[in-house]
């Protein structure tokens, strides 16, 4: 994978190219804002087309979740079998 660092403006948006043979470039970003006491995260993955976005997304999500229990101090999730139940509730192909 190649790519470039589009937007840098810590802490609050990273934003970079994400550039693979088997699929269409990408941009990738990740913005945090502050909502009161909390923090939202706004992830946004633009340039796929709908087959290998409906790809990306169960493992995305999986990834995720695992980010949110590491961030409340919670046991990670194992990332195979959430994606599998991810994909499994949305009738994807895995």
């Amino acid at each position: 994978m190649t790519g470039r660092i589009l937007v840098w403006d810590p802490p609050n948006v990273f934003e970079h190219q994400r550039c693979q043979p088997i699929v269409e470039d990408g941009v990738v970003r990740y913005e945090l804002r502050t909502d009161g006491q909390e923090t939202v995260l706004r992830f946004t993955h633009r340039g796929l087309g709908a087959r290998n976005a409906t790809g990306f997304r169960g493992g995305i999500h999986a990834y995720l979740d695992r980010l949110e229990a590491y961030l409340n101090g919670d046991v990670l999730p194992d990332w195979l079998a959430r994606r599998r139940q991810i994909v499994a509730t949305r009738g994807e192909t895995p």
